[in-house]
């Protein structure tokens, strides 16, 4: 990695680095975060995200009315705007607030290989605009392998491919400061790996794009 303080998440099975928040636990992070008295102030205090699994960044923050109103709307925009990209598949979650961008492993990297293809730059850089405003979003990468290899190298491969896309962002003007990277190995399969396309299927990269404070300073 360019930036030496970046820590990559491991993904250690399907087991406690998933699980999700506590009700309790996610309630406190989220008083801390908004002030629930008062909805358009927001404290200074920060999650440390990298330290966060992927279900508890998914969980925060807890918009109220009007932010959620906010959120959709520019989320909607955000996603039309990004379907218009040949090979993202683009959907929206959590009642439309989070943006989930699914990336096959082929269109960013040769079999095997943690370079990035030079085709990629075009995938990657619609994303860019997304990363022009510090903490207007959260943002996860998430890298996943099909499960031929062994553990190890799966998730070497993962992390190697993860950091690359960071470095990317970094390198060409994204604000990666609220930018967490994730290496999952061949957990999490979104298709059985006993057919070439089932193991095609799981060697992705995901991208969740989650709404942050600056988004509602505006």
């Amino acid at each position: 990695m360019k930036r030496s303080n970046i820590f990559i998440t491991i993904l250690v099975g399907i087991g406690c680095s998933l699980m999700p928040l506590s009700t309790n636990a996610a309630g406190n992070w989220i008083e801390k975060l908004f002030n629930r008295n008062d909805s358009s102030k927001v404290v200074e205090e920060h999650p440390n995200l990298p330290e966060l699994t992927v279900d508890e960044n998914l969980l925060i923050p807890e918009l109220d009315k009007k932010q959620k109103a906010k959120a959709v709307k520019i989320q909607e925009t955000e996603a039309k705007r990004l379907r218009a990209t040949e090979g993202l598949d683009v959907e929206l979650i959590r009642n439309n607030e989070v943006i989930h961008i699914t990336i096959a492993s082929s269109r960013l990297f040769a079999p095997n290989e943690t370079t990035l293809l030079h085709s990629s730059d075009a995938i990657l850089r619609s994303i860019l605009p997304c990363m022009r405003t510090p903490d207007y979003y959260h943002i996860l990468l998430i890298m996943h392998s099909d499960n031929t290899g062994n553990e190890s190298y799966n998730y070497a491969l993962t992390t190697d491919r993860v950091s690359a896309v960071y470095d990317w962002f970094e390198q060409n003007g994204g604000c990666v400061e609220y930018v967490v990277p994730y290496a999952a190995g061949s957990y999490e399969p979104v298709a059985a790996n006993n057919t070439i396309n089932g193991r095609a299927k799981n060697r992705r990269l995901e991208i969740y794009l989650i709404p942050a404070e600056a988004m509602f300073k505006k």
